[in-house]
């Protein structure tokens, strides 16, 4: 006859057993929406260099076929500037990219959380998150001037990514796609499939991936700080007041203090053109300090109720199309990195 003891002991241990496969295949399931995610937005990112690299072959190819005397380094230097400062081949890939994403992820239900909200917005609200937002150019300065006096004691620069980071559009194209088309594809993609793709392990794990996928797919190492920053930004107002609020503030930066900024200081030298930019970064920037002082006790509670479940991070960061996907983007950062001349 068997005792209660032993009916006990088996119980316990045929729970014990339930809970282990339970655990692991939830470690199966989480690596395997990390890695789907990952793994779109890498092949996105593939297709948007394909797209480009067709149009430079396509610029290229006349100059060989055709009877040219110029010099052959310097013109397809310049065919290539120009393939890069045009924005037509970037709308094309977005769009290609984008067909794809949505093919990609058509059997995932989180395509119907893109533009979902939990609270509506108010203009303070949202000042706040300008205002935060925008301040993220203070840290981009800040950080671009220290990492390149840093590479510079060893005899590296870094100066041309950030020159590539903080330009402003030359063409038609270039301005559609910097300021419009680019802001909205990109937020689809990071706030959109990104984040509610991981939203179902957590608010702020969501947020957080989202805004470290975004800054690494920039493949700029001065770029990606800045990007990661607003991510959390973007993140936070997409998460709570729905994406076309992170569209906006995406808009407003890279349109208003972008291409528009430039376009209305172009007629000042370069010393003015700094004085207003470092002055308006100023604004931002202690309007921050202004808005975490005040706001410090909400900021705390908030962090402090999204936590990230343990060992999730461990578990994210050791998923194979992650780092595939972050050692590509590492790649393309240091490619960016110059010897200094002389």
């Amino acid at each position: 006859m068997i005792n209660t003891e032993t009916l006990q002991r088996g119980y316990k241990e045929l729970k014990n057993q339930l809970e282990t496969h339970e655990k692991q295949w939830h470690k199966k399931e989480i690596r395997k929406t990390i890695n789907k995610v990952a793994g779109g937005v890498l092949v996105y990112e593939l297709i948007m260099f394909l797209i480009i690299i067709v149009d430079i072959i396509r610029r290229i190819l006349p100059f060989f076929f055709g009877n040219n005397e110029l010099d052959i380094d310097s013109a397809i230097d310049n065919i290539v500037n120009k393939a890069m400062y045009s924005g037509t081949s970037s709308i094309i890939a977005v769009f290609i990219g984008m067909i794809f994403l949505v093919f990609y992820f058509r059997k995932c239900d989180y395509r119907n959380l893109i533009f979902r909200s939990q609270e509506k917005m108010t203009g303070i609200s949202f000042l706040i998150l300008l205002t935060i937002f925008m301040s993220a150019q203070a840290v981009f300065s800040i950080a671009g001037a220290g990492i390149e006096a840093g590479l510079n004691r060893f005899g590296f620069s870094i100066l041309s990514e950030i020159e590539s980071a903080a330009s402003n559009s030359t063409t038609v194209s270039m301005f559609l796609y910097a300021s419009f088309i680019g802001p909205i594809a990109e937020e689809i993609v990071f706030r959109g499939f990104v984040m509610r793709g991981f939203q179902k392990y957590g608010t702020y794990y969501a947020i957080f991936m989202s805004a470290v996928i975004f800054g690494a797919f920039h493949g700029n190492l001065i770029q990606s700080i800045f990007a990661t920053l607003v991510g959390f930004v973007l993140g936070y107002a997409a998460m709570k007041y729905s994406i076309k609020w992170s569209i906006l503030l995406h808009i407003i930066n890279n349109f208003i203090f972008g291409d528009l900024l430039s376009y209305l200081t172009a007629n000042l030298n370069d010393t003015m053109q700094s004085m207003v930019i470092y002055a308006i970064e100023g604004v931002f920037f202690a309007g921050t300090i202004a808005i975490i002082i005040m706001k410090r006790n909400e900021m705390k509670q908030f962090i402090k109720n999204k936590k990230v479940e343990k060992g999730l991070l461990r578990l994210t960061f050791t998923s194979i199309w992650l780092l595939i996907f972050l050692a590509f983007q590492i790649f393309m950062g240091i490619t960016g990195i110059e010897k200094l001349s002389g």
